[in-house]
């Protein structure tokens, strides 16, 4: 039987380590790889079905979409890396404090961490709506769980992601009616070395510091031992559940 699986934003960073993880694993034929420049995307290793994605194009989620169907018949794994804490072209950084919100950069960030992955997911439709087991998981942070917010700020971020950890709870509760092998997560990778991290470093602790190859292998690890039982967790690289 045909095992496919699908990587948003796979062509650096974490993306790729986690791409070359499942490659590495043997157990999927087919690999799909996304990138907003399919030209990014290492396409060397004949299972990989290198297609051209943008979150924040409502058509290019549909175009992708379309091109995934026309080549392969259901997924098996789907993991969406799509993220954004700042960015300086836009004047977007993480907020101190509440009069440093602005209504574009709120919408920029929720675009790209909440809803454009759901809307991907939205989009595949059949492919992830079957009966066969199929494991989704959305890359998330702990900074999201309002539980142990104990700091504040962040508040897009944050939110953003607190409104994706809702968003998979509710997939995962929507598929388990027809499907009871499907599992739906969030992800939380911990500090990976990447540039979206590279300016909140400091205060880390050098061993809570991953290489991109280091959480793949955590997150690997993580998804390879999950159950239906999970479904609708925000889970840690360590695989411990982080609170709502």
């Amino acid at each position: 039987m045909t095992q496919s699986a699908l990587i948003q934003g796979g062509s650096g960073g974490l993306g790729r380590a986690l791409v070359n993880r499942i490659l590495q694993s043997n157990q999927f034929d087919q690999v799909v790889v996304t990138g907003r420049n399919i030209q990014t995307i290492d396409s060397r290793d004949p299972r990989i079905i290198p297609i051209e994605l943008d979150l924040l194009s409502d058509q290019s989620v549909v175009d992708a979409s379309t091109a995934v169907a026309s080549q392969i018949d259901k997924l098996n794994l789907v993991v969406t890396t799509a993220g954004i804490l700042q960015d300086e072209s836009l004047g977007l950084k993480p907020e101190k404090k509440l009069t440093d919100l602005s209504r574009s950069n709120l919408q920029t960030v929720f675009s790209v961490n909440c809803f454009g992955p759901f809307l991907w997911y939205a989009a595949l439709g059949r492919l992830i709506r079957h009966r066969e087991p199929i494991t989704i998981a959305t890359l998330s942070a702990r900074v999201a769980s309002i539980g142990d917010n104990r700091l504040g700020g962040w508040h897009s971020y944050r939110a953003s992601k607190t409104a994706q950890n809702m968003l998979t709870k509710n997939l995962s509760l929507e598929l388990s009616r027809t499907n009871p092998h499907a599992i739906v997560v969030g992800l939380h990778p911990g500090t990976v070395d990447t540039d979206l991290s590279k300016p909140f470093q400091a205060g880390v602790d050098p061993d809570r510091l991953f290489t991109a190859e280091q959480s793949a292998g955590y997150l690997w690890d993580v998804l390879s031992a999950l159950t239906p039982e999970r479904s609708g967790e925000v889970i840690a690289w360590d695989g411990q559940t982080i609170t709502p």
